[in-house]
């Protein structure tokens, strides 16, 4: 006897994965203010961007060719493990929270962030559900029935919903009609000071002649390029250097960064700052871990973390960063 997938996904659906969070990774490369909430492994993932009060050229930051939502919005992204990729557009894609059914409107593939996106307004039935739900499941027409897990998944949407919010009304976008309150504050642009009035250490000569050497002339790194800690244990600081914030001169557009992730190099002391560490991502930061070391915390778009999970810190082992928990 064959039931209806109405009556039975509830039966369908994937055992939901094993304890972990959602998380809003947030952050600015002076041309959009952007937040993106994912859960490591999930292949599902919500985003929102920001023109930022910075007004950097577009072409000159991260998010050139990325597809951004519109404001007041969260762009919905899912990857092809849950949804097949034929056809490259569909109508038949359910929410179902709690109880409640949400269908979305027609979702199409993104060959270029190689993955779904639909768009939903904030204020949206659907999107006010999803922070308070207790169960989420992902129907694909008659294909398939996907149990998401939903821990920590409201703050995370709350926390990209205010961040984005207070860099829109910033930059001229009041709030639409029943939006809701807005509690985070509003960003103030930076003010960068020279290294040698702030009291950051010296760049090591090595770091400037490599990327002097990448930009096949002078190299300009901003203040916000660079991170400083020890992260190799050798008593001396490491540098991460974050290449969306380097300029080459002679080149009126970044040529390190993406369609979203940029190059970052980790430049180990005990490696003499040559031969940096390879990563990517949107961002980059130094902090404590549980381990009571220092280790990197590496942000990026849906289509680097949806699946690795960017919210897992990167410690050195000696030889290599490796994701530990």
């Amino acid at each position: 006897m064959r039931l209806g997938l109405l009556a039975l996904f509830w039966m369908l659906c994937a055992a939901p994965l094993a304890a972990q969070s959602w998380i809003a990774d947030l952050s600015d490369d002076g041309g959009y203010a952007g937040a993106i909430v994912t859960y490591p492994g999930v292949g599902m993932g919500f985003n929102c961007a920001a023109r930022s009060i910075q007004n950097k050229p577009i072409m000159d930051t991260m998010w050139f060719e990325s597809t951004v939502a519109p404001p007041y919005q969260f762009q919905i992204e899912v990857g092809d493990k849950l949804i097949p990729t034929d056809p490259w557009e569909r109508s038949d894609i359910v929410l179902f929270l709690d109880q409640t059914g949400y269908r979305l409107p027609t979702v199409g593939w993104n060959e270029m962030d190689g993955g779904w996106q639909v768009n939903l307004s904030m204020t949206d039935a659907s999107i006010r559900s999803l922070q308070s739900t207790s169960r989420m499941v992902l129907q694909v027409g008659t294909q398939a029935a996907w149990e998401i897990p939903v821990v920590g998944l409201g703050p995370a949407l709350e926390k990209a919903r205010q961040f984005c919010a207070a860099t829109w009304i910033a930059t001229g976008y009041p709030p639409p009609p029943g939006f809701g309150a807005i509690t985070a504050a509003a960003p103030v642009a930076p003010t960068l000071a020279p290294a040698a009035q702030s009291g950051v250490f010296q760049l090591p000569s090595q770091i400037q002649a490599f990327a002097d050497k990448q930009c096949q002339g002078a190299a300009a790194i901003q203040a916000s390029a660079l991170q400083a800690g020890d992260l190799d244990n050798d008593g001396h600081p490491d540098v991460t250097v974050n290449w969306r914030d380097v300029t080459c001169a002679g080149q009126s557009f970044n040529t390190f960064c993406g369609a979203a992730n940029c190059s970052i190099d980790v430049f180990m002391s005990s490696r003499g700052y040559v031969n940096p560490v390879q990563m990517l991502g949107t961002s980059v930061g130094i902090g404590p871990h549980r381990t009571g070391r220092l280790a990197l915390g590496i942000g990026g778009t849906y289509g680097l973390c949806g699946e690795t999970g960017c919210d897992t810190p990167w410690l050195w082992t000696g030889t290599d960063f490796e994701q530990i928990p």
